[in-house]
């Protein structure tokens, strides 16, 4: 433990320092270089300003010495030139120059030999004083001593403005005091500063012997005399790469350059790293000694709370650490959480057992319930296989729960048509996200058992995916259709029955026809018109006996593609007789072009029968029925009959249709019923509107559609 704990450490350290080191690396040669910039800069300007001070002087002494001169007087000005010599600390010596470029005065009067016989007239600081007629400040000369020399050179004028003379005050570089101040006041440890005039001569060098020397080949020195100003590295004479800061002096077109050694910035890294070393000695020391100690204090607690982790993940929750241990280190803070976090676990460890067991409670009494239904009820994912089905569903396949899972309906359902069906119905209530409801469908199962039902179809969206599974839940509704169909059939038979006096008085008039006609040719049997009428009403007979049949025989559901013209129009002519009987006429509106429809014809005959039934007797008195058939959009034709009956009031509109209610006194309602019901199946619809003592209207609206 003490030894992952040191290493660890001590790996954290080096990383650190190393960060630091490689950090240094780029940064404080970069540093140094700045630091190097801030000296020379300091020093260029520090120097440019002592030279600009010289200058301010020097002018002043000049103008003191215009304004105090004594016209023609030599003498005095002499006088006057020893006085400034010996006052000021700028001047070494001073010459009087006469226009003529004789020399009439001088101090100190060492110079006597020297001067003697000189004439200044070429000399270049004399010319421009004289041209100018104002001070002028030389650059490095060479003097008649052999020194190299800076001259101020001051006309005086006249009162009338000419010149009189040139005093010259001169600064002997090596030797004047101020100057060499100034260079040995510069501290640039390795580095160096100089002066340079405007032709690029040294004025001022820390090596005396290089005064005067011309050093224009010096790059910074060109971009001096260029009048610049800057920081960069160079090489200097020697080939030494020199980190230089040079200014431009303009009162006097001077250049001031001060600069180091490139290895001078080499001084902060070296120290900087020593500084790096001895910091990593010290911090080594310690660390190891605060390991030692440090790891000795936790190294105990930690190894029995280790054991007790290990624990409690074995599932031994009710493992806690030591009270007498809990303090308040880190160490038993940790050990305080480590019990509290122990407990929650063991309580929450019993919570989730008690909601699992509760859960599996739920889930059995869900699987109970599913399964105890009667109904089917299944559910499937979006590729169609079976995700959940109940007891219901699997034993009418045949099958067990745990063999349909995972299956498809195709591995047992052997109507592929419907299969598909089923398929598409699926995904339609996947894409929309929308419940899907199929009114009635005949499901085949095992041994061709046979199932009505009604199903609903809702999506579920999984919370742990993005499929969708669909709930499937479809009611058994076989027993009803049972119950409809026994419906349906008594209803024909009362149909039938009710007819039965007309249908009997149909067949006695056309007996009475052949009888009588057949008494009529009995002299003269040679008359075969008589014979031709026999022969039509005997076919009379076979029709309406022919409909009876079909009305009160059993007929298995046959569609076809059919003219609903035909279809009712038989059933008028089969009321013919019965609407005579109660003073009512039946008249008829059909549009030429009326498309067939796909429909069972036997179901649509029971349909027209119980509304012309219902129309007849609701007229009393008599009266006029109107049958029409026409086409009420593109997709739809309507069957409207019309009677002018008694009318069904407000009240009684609202129970049409449910069975055994009827506005008849004898009647069972059955037959409304089961009307309403052969038109759903049909995909149509039956609408009725009525107002008391104003006759009836029912619309029966079918769909026009292909097989």
């Amino acid at each position: 433990m003490f030894w992952k704990i040191f290493v660890i450490n001590l790996l954290i350290m080096l990383a650190l320092l190393g960060v630091i080191f490689f950090m240094s690396q780029t940064a404080l040669p970069e540093i140094a270089k700045n630091k190097s910039k801030d000296i020379t800069d300091e020093t260029v300007l520090r120097l440019q300003g002592q030279i600009n001070t010289i200058t301010v002087d020097l002018q002043k002494l000049g103008r003191y010495i215009q304004t105090k001169s004594v016209e023609d007087d030599t003498w005095q000005i002499h006088n006057q030139l020893e006085e400034i010599v010996e006052y000021s600390s700028f001047v070494d010596s001073a010459t009087i120059v006469e226009t003529d470029g004789q020399i009439t005065g001088y101090f100190p009067e060492n110079l006597k030999e020297v001067l003697k016989d000189q004439n200044f007239l070429d000399r270049e600081y004399v010319q421009k004083a004289m041209e100018t007629r104002d001070i002028y400040i030389s650059n490095v000369v060479s003097a008649v001593t052999g020194r190299f020399v800076v001259v101020v050179a001051i006309p005086l004028l006249s009162e009338q403005g000419e010149i009189l003379n040139i005093v010259n005050l001169i600064i002997r570089i090596e030797e004047n005091p101020v100057f060499k101040s100034i260079m040995h006041n510069i501290q640039l440890g390795d580095g160096y500063a100089y002066i340079v005039d405007k032709h690029g001569r040294l004025i001022s060098h820390p090596l005396s012997d290089r005064i005067g020397e011309d050093v224009t080949s010096n790059l910074v020195v060109q971009k001096v005399l260029n009048k610049q100003s800057g920081y960069e590295e160079v090489t200097n004479t020697k080939n030494i790469p020199m980190l230089a800061s040079y200014q431009y002096i303009p009162i006097l077109d001077w250049g001031v350059v001060a600069q180091v050694p490139v290895s001078y910035t080499q001084i902060y890294f070296e120290r900087f790293q020593d500084t790096l070393v001895y910091l990593l000695f010290i911090l080594f020391l310690f660390l190891s000694i605060a390991t030692a100690l440090y790891t000795r204090q936790i190294i105990k607690p930690i190894k029995e709370l280790e054991i007790a982790v290990g624990q409690v993940a074995q599932g031994h929750f009710s493992k806690r650490m030591s009270i007498n241990q809990i303090n308040n280190t880190e160490i038993g803070k940790l050990l305080k959480r480590f019990n509290e976090m122990a407990e929650y676990i063991e309580v929450a460890n019993a919570n989730i057992e008690m909601k699992e067991r509760l859960l599996i409670k739920q889930k059995e009494f869900l699987r109970e319930i599913i399964d105890s239904s009667p109904n089917f009820i299944y559910a499937k994912n979006s590729e169609g296989q079976y995700m959940l089905a109940n007891h219901s569903y699997a034993a009418f396949y045949g099958t067990t729960v745990k063999e349909m899972l995972l299956k498809t309906e195709a591995d047992f359902n052997p109507n592929i048509e419907q299969v598909e069906n089923h398929l598409q119905e699926d995904r339609l209530t996947i894409e929309k996200l929308e419940d899907t409801y199929i009114e009635e469908e005949v499901l085949m199962g095992k041994n061709e058992s046979v199932k009505w039902v009604q199903t609903t179809k809702i999506p579920l969206i999984s919370t742990e995916s993005d499929d969708v599974h669909v709930l499937c839940i479809a009611n058994d509704i076989t027993d009803r259709k049972v119950v409809e169909e026994v419906i349906r059939k008594s209803d024909k038979l009362s149909a039938v029955g009710e007819l039965a006096a007309g249908i009997a008085h149909e067949i006695r008039n056309p007996l009475t026809s052949i009888q009588g006609f057949l008494q009529f040719i009995k002299p003269n049997y040679e008359e075969e018109k008589y014979f031709d009428i026999m022969l039509s009403e005997i076919e009379r007979i076979k029709l309406i006996v022919g409909e009876m049949l079909i009305l009160s025989k059993p007929q298995a559901e046959k569609r076809d593609m059919k003219d609903v013209r035909e279809i009712c129009q038989r059933i008028i002519d089969l009321f013919v007789s019965e609407a005579n009987l109660n003073d009512v006429q039946i008249m008829t509106e059909f549009d030429a072009e009326i498309p067939e429809i796909w429909c069972e014809e036997n179901q649509l005959k029971q349909v027209f029968v119980n509304i012309l039934k219902n129309a007849i007797e609701s007229m009393e008195n008599g009266g006029q029925i109107l049958v029409q058939i026409m086409k009420k959009d593109d997709s739809h034709i309507m069957i409207r009959f019309v009677d002018e009956g008694m009318g069904i009031d407000k009240e009684r509109m609202k129970r049409l249709g449910e069975p055994f209610y009827s506005t008849k006194e004898k009647g069972t309602g059955l037959g409304l019923m089961v009307s309403y019901r052969i038109i759903e199946h049909h995909n149509g619809k039956l609408e009725i509107s009525s107002d008391k003592n104003q006759g009836t209207t029912v619309d029966v609206i079918l769909p026009v559609q292909n097989k």
